[in-house]
């Protein structure tokens, strides 16, 4: 408000919080540059259901939609990025160019590429980050990601001539490294990409957005940018515990930990640890081929089941 003589006051106008969001978000791609271009887009019945449709409406995208019948109470019931097989399929019946998914409150995305295959977070966000590198705009050449994120994601940003630093699960870890990395990109597997130069936290469409931005760069379709990042072999298991025994006072798991990470070396990792929210266990294992993980997992499944009671 502006002060005006003899002490009254005028409202001054602004612009609705949602208008404002929806310009930055569109001003991220040259106006009208998705003419052409058909897009799966499905919102899980959430947050994002008018904020991404109108943006992408607005760069001249023609759209179908998934997820966008909210009734209070729907959010993210079997649509969504927790059920993306239905993008996919969207996809592929009708020949759109890719599709993107969110979850509920829209700070998650999943893509999908023009043959319905879904690309998770760590594609993503790979493809961003050597993108950046090769325009020498990924700040301090480091992209932060947590210990879920496959071991292929450092080797192609390393490869590449970048860095990445690992925190525990959480964007908050995440959102915290990145601050003293002095980092702009960062995320998690399951698709919460945050572009801090943008937003100081996951936004969903802002992470579609940027990588269609790759696309129209380059020219190439996410079948081909999805190639930047080879997996390598993971598995992982959740084991449902009667009680959450301190893992270091084990008897036969920390040994059997040690054993398997030394056989993998540099060419894997291993992962245990309990859920901060379920009575579980959780283990991840990576490795260089699909034999060399089933059996390391084989191996640390057999001491944490005749150390912990498993339900």
């Amino acid at each position: 408000m502006a002060g005006l003589e003899g002490g009254g006051f005028a409202i001054v106008p602004y612009a609705h919080p949602l208008a404002l969001y929806l310009e930055r978000a569109k001003s991220l791609l040259p106006p009208h540059s998705l003419a052409g271009w058909q897009i799966v887009l499905d919102t899980a019945n959430g947050a994002a259901c008018v904020s991404s449709r109108t943006v992408l409406e607005q760069l001249g995208a023609s759209l179908i939609l998934l997820g966008n019948t909210p009734d209070g109470q729907n959010i993210n019931a079997g649509v969504g990025s927790e059920h993306a097989g239905t993008m996919g399929a969207t996809v592929r019946g009708t020949g759109a160019r890719l599709g993107i998914a969110h979850d509920g409150d829209a700070d998650r995305c999943v893509l999908c590429d023009e043959h319905g295959a879904v690309l998770d977070g760590d594609e993503i966000l790979t493809i961003l980050a050597l993108h950046a590198l090769q325009q020498g705009r990924l700040a301090n050449k480091t992209l932060v990601v947590t210990v879920q994120s496959n071991l292929g994601v450092d080797a192609a940003v390393t490869a590449a001539g970048g860095h990445v630093r690992r925190t525990q699960v959480g964007d908050r870890y995440v959102i915290e490294r990145m601050l003293a990395e002095e980092a702009v990109l960062g995320g998690e597997s399951s698709g919460h990409v945050i572009c801090s130069e943008l937003s100081p936290t996951g936004d969903g469409l802002v992470a579609a957005l940027k990588v269609i931005d790759v696309m129209l760069a380059t020219g190439e379709p996410l079948s081909a940018l999805r190639r930047v990042l080879v997996k390598f072999p993971q598995h992982s298991v959740a084991l449902t515990v009667k009680e959450k025994k301190p893992l270091e006072s084990l008897p036969l798991l920390p040994g059997a930990i040690k054993s398997v990470e030394a056989g993998l070396g540099a060419k894997g990792r291993v992962l245990v640890r309990y859920s901060g929210t379920e009575p579980k266990l959780r283990l991840l294992v990576e490795g260089p081929t699909e034999t060399v993980v089933q059996d390391a997992m084989a191996r640390l499944l057999a001491a944490a089941r005749a150390d912990l009671e498993v339900l």
